[in-house]
C-alpha cells in the first residue's frame, strides 16, 4: 500500500477537481486582479516579490506549479509583462483561463515528475500547492532541475520549533496533562487533508539544507502572517471593508504575539537560487523584508 500511496493520492486529487464551474466563478476570476477584493489584497502580499525578478529578467521564462485555480500566479506574471507556462494535474480551469486570455498557456504536469527538460525555464514558482503533494520534497528537486536561475515557494510555515516562550508554556501544559493521565497528542495530529495526504509545511532550515546539499549559492526567506476569512472573495477591499479591517487587526495582533515570543509567523516565501542574485536584486529583496543568505561552498568538490 505505501508503495502505491502517491499514485492513489494524485488520482484522488485529480478527481477532487471534477466539478462544474459556473459563470459567477468564472467572472470573478476573469478580472481577478482588477476586482479589488479583500482576497486580492491578501494574494498581492504574497506575489509582489516577483516584480524585481521580472524587472531584472524581462525575457525570462516562468513555470508555475500547481496553479490550477484559473492560473492566478500565471495571471500575475502575465499582468506584469512576464512570460509563463501554467501547470497543474487538473487543467479544466486552465483551459477556461486560456480561452478567456487570462493566461498565456498551460500544460498538464505532475509536480513529482515534471515533463520538461533540464533548465527549460528560468524560474519555477509554486504558490500554496506544495502542502498538497504526497511526496512534496520531490517537487523541489524537480523545480530545481527544470530551472536555470531560481525557484520560489509560498507556503504555510512549519510551526515547529515554536518560539522559546511558547515551547516553555506548552511543556508546562503537557506536564500537567501527563500528571492527570490525559493523553498528549503528537504535534502533527490533525495535519492530514480529507483527501488523504499529509499537510507539508516548510521551514527556513529545511530549505537551506536542500540548497547546501546541492552546493547552491544562496537562499532567501520572508516570513509573514496571513489570515483567511470566508467571504473575502467577494468583498471589495476598500478602507471601510469589514473583513479587510478584521484581517489587518488579526495580523497586527499576531505580529505582537510574534514579537513577544508567543507565536511564530504562519506563512513563508522561500527562494532557492541556482545563480547568485545580483546586488540590485539583493537590495530589492531586502527592501521587501527578505533575509538573503549566501551559503558556504562545499570545500571537497
Amino acid at each position: 500500500m505505501n508503495k502505491q500511496f502517491h499514485h492513489i493520492s494524485y488520482t484522488l486529487h485529480e478527481k477532487s477537481y471534477e466539478h462544474k464551474h459556473n459563470e459567477e466563478e468564472l467572472s470573478r476570476y476573469k478580472n481577478w486582479f482588477s476586482n479589488n477584493t479583500t482576497d486580492v489584497w491578501r494574494h498581492l502580499r504574497m506575489l509582489d516579490f516577483i516584480n524585481p525578478f521580472i524587472n531584472k529578467y524581462p525575457d525570462a521564462k516562468w513555470l508555475t506549479i500547481g496553479d490550477g485555480r484559473f492560473g492566478t500566479a500565471s495571471m500575475y506574471i502575465k499582468n506584469n509583462k512576464g512570460t509563463s507556462l501554467c501547470t497543474d494535474i487538473d487543467t479544466s480551469l486552465l483551459k477556461i483561463a486560456k480561452e478567456n486570455n487570462m493566461i498565456e498557456n498551460y500544460s498538464y504536469a505532475n509536480a513529482e515528475a515534471l515533463p520538461f527538460d533540464d533548465n527549460s525555464f528560468d524560474f519555477s514558482f509554486c504558490k500554496e500547492s506544495f502542502h498538497h503533494f504526497p511526496r512534496a520534497y520531490i517537487s523541489i528537486y524537480e523545480m530545481l532541475r527544470v530551472s536555470k536561475k531560481a525557484i520560489m515557494i509560498v507556503e504555510p510555515r512549519d510551526w515547529l520549533p515554536s518560539p522559546i516562550l511558547r515551547r516553555i508554556l506548552q511543556n508546562i501544559k503537557n506536564t500537567i496533562k501527563n500528571s492527570l493521565s490525559i493523553m498528549v497528542p503528537h504535534p502533527d495530529t490533525g495535519n492530514y487533508e480529507p483527501i488523504g495526504n499529509y499537510v507539508f509545511s516548510i521551514s527556513e532550515r529545511e530549505i537551506q539544507k536542500i540548497a547546501l546539499g546541492l552546493n547552491l549559492p544562496a537562499v532567501a526567506f520572508k516570513v509573514f502572517h496571513d489570515i483567511y476569512i470566508p467571504g473575502v472573495e467577494i468583498e471589495k477591499g476598500t478602507q471601510n471593508s469589514p473583513l479587510l479591517k478584521k484581517i489587518k487587526r488579526k495580523i497586527f495582533i499576531n505580529n505582537l504575539l510574534y514579537k513577544i515570543g508567543l507565536q511564530g509567523k504562519n506563512r513563508i516565501t522561500a527562494i532557492i537560487f541556482k545563480e547568485s542574485p545580483t546586488e540590485r536584486l539583493d537590495t530589492e529583496l531586502r527592501k521587501r523584508n527578505f533575509n538573503v543568505i549566501y551559503l558556504p561552498k562545499n570545500p571537497y568538490i
